[in-house]
């Protein structure tokens, strides 16, 4: 009887069968199951749709195809996720809500629209989840739902700087739409500024003539600017006086109305103290305090807006006199957390911006910092600090350590491309002499002790 022969199995159907479940079913399969909404690639000003895709990446791909700079990605709700180049709306939510954002390096931070609505668009992250901008010196990353995306128009209100009586004056758009601003005076304008110009910047050191030329990094000025009054350390010394702080309330026309009114000897009884600059706690009074008029200040004594946080301000702490205060703030909040470079607010003890100082963490307001230092500016007005006080503010090109007396022990390290300030108090061999960020005992920081002219070292060599 005969066997019957097996069949043999082809190896080209089998070698098909493969080619096709690896390079067409599999591949299908995943971009079905990828898939993460529908996006159009269209033009910014005749709407015409270009193509549209079902991944962003795809749609992202086709953008970079096309060579003009009016074209954007949108999702299925017409909300802009993409721009070659644009503005950033951060007034996008209430007062009383923050947008947080993670920094280029990885800190956390946040920032209020309401009191600065626009910033500079930087890009979009691969998936269309993220924008990349940058306001107030720093550069992070939030939501793309925290935000609003808009090519520049020229009816957009955005802010801008200008000199004016040989002050440098931030206009500080506050709606871009609706073109609300508010414009301060915040140090002395730098030479390089002239007159009847409008200047774009967003981190208030370099400057452009246009929203294009900030786009192109095409700046006025090679070296960076510092306003003093932005980055004058707090461990420096005010001498000013009383007469010169009433003569500013008075100036407005307020005298007794305000709680600050004749009460400059408590601030300079705790710089004597503490060794913490009189007038930059003064200044920083006014902001927070309205000019000493507001409700925290006059019911509960409370100067510079402790505990009162956007999401509750009525959690405002309660003093029982304006020098408990003034205490509290220079012993508990500065010379134990800001100042302290061992604390997790420590990012410099100026007022700075959103990039460094206290400003970091302080407030919510990009621009908080400029306004503390415009009523320092006002109270300074003939120099007499910025001539007693010298100060050196540079961004590091690599990491800077700060040594004790003994010039062996490392007291604390600022990193590469920090922006840091110093109080020079003589050059010395080859180091400044500095004024420490907190009290020096034994060759070590010590914040639970009494300041007393503690001093630290910088090599001159690494800081320049």
């Amino acid at each position: 009887m005969k066997q019957k022969r097996k069949a043999k199995k082809n190896p080209l159907i089998l070698v098909l069968i493969l080619f096709i479940l690896v390079f067409v079913v599999i591949p299908f399969t995943i971009l079905k199951i990828t898939e993460d909404g529908q996006y159009y690639v269209e033009g910014l000003n005749t709407s015409e749709v270009h193509a549209s895709y079902k991944h962003y990446i795809f749609a992202s791909f086709k953008m970079d195809t096309i060579d003009s700079q009016y074209t954007c990605i949108k999702n299925d709700e017409g909300k802009i996720l993409r721009l070659h180049s644009g503005i950033v709306n951060l007034k996008t939510k209430d007062v009383t809500e923050n947008t947080e954002y993670i920094t280029d390096t990885d800190e956390a931070g946040y920032v209020n629209g309401n009191y600065g609505a626009d910033a500079q668009y930087l890009g979009t992250s691969f998936d269309g989840k993220k924008v990349h901008f940058k306001i107030s010196g720093v550069q992070a990353w939030t939501d793309i739902n925290n935000v609003e995306l808009y090519s520049y128009e020229d009816s957009y209100m955005l802010s801008t700087y200008f000199v004016y009586n040989g002050s440098l004056i931030h206009t500080i758009s506050t709606d871009l739409i609706q073109g609300n601003v508010n414009s301060i005076a915040i140090g002395p304008a730098p030479k390089f500024l002239k007159q009847d110009t409008t200047y774009y910047s967003y981190d208030g050191h370099y400057f452009y003539t246009s929203y294009k030329n900030v786009v192109k990094d095409k700046k006025v000025n090679k070296e960076p600017y510092y306003n003093y009054y932005q980055y004058i350390p707090h461990r420096t010394t005010s001498y000013l006086n009383n007469s010169i702080y009433d003569a500013y309330l008075s100036k407005y026309g307020i005298n007794d109305e305000s709680i600050l009114y004749n009460q400059g000897d408590i601030f300079f009884n705790i710089q004597d103290t503490y060794s913490i600059n009189a007038s930059m706690m003064y200044a920083l009074a006014l902001n927070e305090s309205g000019l000493g008029q507001s409700q925290y200040a006059v019911e509960y004594n409370n100067l510079f807006g402790h505990a009162a946080i956007d999401e509750n301000p009525d959690n405002a702490n309660q003093y029982n006199s304006l020098s408990d205060c003034v205490k509290q703030h220079a012993y508990n909040f500065l010379q134990q957390g800001y100042l302290n470079p061992d604390d997790t607010r420590y990012h410099g003890s100026w007022f700075g911006d959103k990039a460094s100082g206290i400003n970091v963490n302080y407030a919510s307001d990009p621009y908080w910092g400029e306004k503390a230092a415009s009523f320092y500016y006002h109270l300074d007005e003939d120099g007499i600090d910025q001539k007693k006080n010298v100060v050196k503010t540079i961004q590091l090109s690599k990491n800077l350590k700060v040594y004790a007396p003994n010039k062996k022990d490392v007291l604390y390290t600022y990193n590469d491309g920090d922006i840091v300030s110093i109080h020079i108090l003589k050059e010395e061999n080859g180091y400044y002499k500095v004024s420490s960020e907190a009290p020096v005992k034994n060759n070590h920081l010590d914040t639970n002790i009494k300041y007393k002219n503690s001093y630290a070292y910088i090599k001159k060599s690494n800081f320049k």
